[in-house]
């Protein structure tokens, strides 16, 4: 086969030689670019694999720093070495075991920031043990003595002043209610910290409360009787006039301290009968409202600023400024109604409610001027009430009052004379319904709620119930015949006014084994006053001895005023 071949002369084993040379150099060429492919393949894959590798734990660093937060915290410099430790060996015990890291820096001569940073639940957890290092602080027991009307203050309506000042401080405090001359005691506990605040919220209660009696006592001593002996708040006007809306404010504040048997303390500004009367709440704005009618007076006793606020078309329902005849000082008022004057039909009489004290009166349109706008910021003041558990005497119209009865309450509360009483809300009623064509405001014919009030007088050391007095002495009945009656009345004269209307009232004879008759004659033998002794045996025995639809009621009055005022006297 290979003869004709150049290879013919050529042995055969070096022909086998030389092609398994070739084929085993073939193949050593194949493996070698075969395992060079190979090792360029996996140099490429691992390439890739490192920098996915490494952009992940790229990401995750970069998540893991976006998550981790930074919590700034204010600590006293007294607390500064309760969280360092000795040798900071309490920052480092809280950082190993959170995670977090703790530096500190000054915030001022007596604080600094303590910075808390890490993942979210470490930092709150090495919050939470930083502040119970903190709260380790030693504990602090503080008593003190506040006057006793501020701690009825405080521990009233709910305990919302004692809850707010426990919550700001963080300190417990306690009020014995059982104090001593006119002192309560006041127990604080907490670390020095929490004493301290506390200590300086109950300084403020004191100084505000001392500000509001200093103000409450410049308002007695310079505010002056409002109307005349004469003419206390018995008008005509009076019982169409109704409490203005803007006395909402007020009436709300009154209306809140029923069922939290919290006494409010009020003057009574005005009064049409027993049922229907106006407060003033004491507090600061009855200062307020006297340095206003004082720059009121002062601003419109000028003639070029009433000229500057002359009224030329008055409209019910306008507020304005009214001279009031009586001191000739000048007033906020409501104008209820306008009408023709009965003596001079070519002029007009405006008829108006004076919204800071609830009284009213007829005036002339060249009396009243626009109010200034400055003097709205105040609220109205007067809040129309009326006397829980009591009603007329005059059985058959129960609303409609004995001119005795109103007299009595008068002198009772001392109208508009600023004397202090103590109101509690026990009730209230909605506002009888008024026709459209009645000279009224808003707020009667919206109907807001009046409050049913029961009035004491605490100027005798304890509290006298004024309604349990109006109905000892005749002058009123319970409202219902389970009320009980808590005060009585021990003054003869009062007994003696007492009987008359009551004998009056029954149309019951005396007899001289009466229970009546037996009251009058254990008086007349208790009596020091010989004189008053004489005068009441002579009244026993005008009654027994005559028929009392005979008597005059004009000289069976005269009868009880001489000896009531024969009483007075001796006394």
């Amino acid at each position: 086969m290979l003869r004709n071949t150049p290879f013919a002369g050529t042995p055969t084993y070096k022909l086998l030689l030389g092609f398994g040379l070739c084929s085993l150099g073939s193949a050593m060429l194949y493996a070698y670019f075969k395992s060079r492919n190979d090792d360029k393949d996996e140099n490429d894959s691992n390439n890739k694999r490192r920098l996915t590798n490494g952009g992940q734990q790229q990401q995750q660093q970069q998540q893991q720093k976006q998550k981790e937060i930074c919590q700034k915290i204010v600590v006293d410099n007294d607390h500064v070495p309760l969280i360092i430790g000795r040798g900071g060996a309490n920052i480092k015990l809280i950082e190993e075991k959170t995670g977090a890291k703790i530096r500190l820096r000054d915030k001022d001569t007596t604080q600094k920031f303590c910075d808390i940073s890490g993942q979210p639940d470490s930092v709150k957890a090495a919050r939470v043990m930083l502040i119970r290092e903190i709260e380790r602080a030693p504990i602090v027991k503080v008593e003190l003595l506040v006057p006793q009307r501020l701690a009825n203050k405080i521990n009233g309506r709910g305990g919302e002043i004692l809850q707010d000042i426990s919550r700001t401080s963080l300190a417990k405090i306690n009020i014995d209610p059982n104090g001593r001359n006119g002192k309560a005691k006041v127990t604080i506990v907490g670390n020095q910290k929490q004493v301290n605040i506390a200590r300086k919220l109950l300084d403020d209660q004191i100084e505000e409360d001392e500000q509001l009696r200093l103000a409450v006592d410049e308002v007695e001593q310079r505010r002056e009787p409002r109307r005349s002996p004469t003419s206390l708040s018995i008008t005509s006007s009076m019982y169409s006039s109704q409490t203005s809306l803007s006395s909402q404010p007020p009436r709300d504040k009154l209306m809140a301290a029923r069922g939290d048997d919290k006494p409010m303390e009020v003057y009574v500004s005005a009064v049409a009968s027993p049922t229907k009367f106006w407060v003033q709440l004491v507090g600061p704005q009855s200062k307020k409202l006297d340095d206003m009618v004082q720059e009121m007076t002062s601003y419109y006793s000028s003639a070029e600023n009433r000229a500057k606020h002359q009224l030329t078309t008055p409209y019910i329902g306008q507020i304005v400024a009214a001279v009031f005849k009586f001191d000739e000082k000048w007033y906020r008022a409501e104008i209820v109604d306008i009408m023709p004057n009965q003596y001079n039909p070519k002029e007009q009489v405006i008829d108006l409610y004076f919204v800071d004290y609830g009284d009213s009166e007829y005036i002339s349109p060249a009396d009243i001027c626009e109010l200034r706008t400055d003097f709205l910021t105040l609220r109205f003041q007067a809040v129309e009430c009326f006397l829980a558990n009591v009603k007329s005497t005059i059985t058959d119209e129960p609303n409609t009052w004995q001119k005795t009865s109103i007299s009595k309450f008068e002198e009772l509360t001392e109208v508009a004379h600023w004397r202090k009483l103590i109101a509690r809300v026990v009730t209230y009623k909605e506002r009888p319904k008024i026709s459209q064509s009645k000279a009224v405001n808003a707020a009667t014919r919206d109907g807001t709620p009046l409050p049913g009030v029961e009035l004491f007088d605490p100027t005798e050391g304890i509290e006298l119930n004024i309604a349990d007095l109006l109905i000892t002495q005749g002058f009123a009945l319970p409202l219902d015949d389970a009320y009980p009656v808590r005060s009585r009345s021990s003054t003869p004269s009062n007994q003696s006014d007492s009987t008359i209307e009551e004998l009056c009232a029954t149309n019951t004879p005396l007899t001289p084994h009466s229970p009546m008759s037996m009251s009058i004659i254990n008086d007349v033998e208790g009596a020091e006053d010989s004189h008053f002794a004489d005068q009441l045996q002579h009244l026993q025995h005008k009654l027994n001895g005559n028929d009392l639809a005979s008597i005059d009621p004009i000289k069976l009055t005269t009868t009880a005023d001489d000896l009531q005022n024969s009483n007075v006297s001796s006394n």
